[in-house]
């Protein structure tokens, strides 16, 4: 579990370019039968709060990533 906690770190802090310190994992699931992790991350970048969703296969590839910024309302 910390290597694949290590990797959705890794993985947002390049493409969001921020250090590992704004990271924060709000919720990992795997689904067993499309062998993918789900994982829910919050970030600030430049003060604003975003929150973004990933799917990691079993290998560790991205296959897919979305973020989008923290309404506060």
């Amino acid at each position: 579990m910390e290597d694949l906690k290590s990797t959705i770190v890794e993985q947002i802090t390049k493409m969001e370019n921020i250090p590992a310190e704004n990271v924060e994992i709000l919720d990992v699931f795997y689904y067993s039968g499309l062998k993918k992790w789900a994982v829910s991350v919050a970030f600030n970048v430049n003060g604003k709060h975003y929150v973004a969703s990933m799917d990691i296969l079993e290998n560790g590839l991205v296959a897919r990533y979305q973020q989008r910024e923290k309404n506060e309302n």
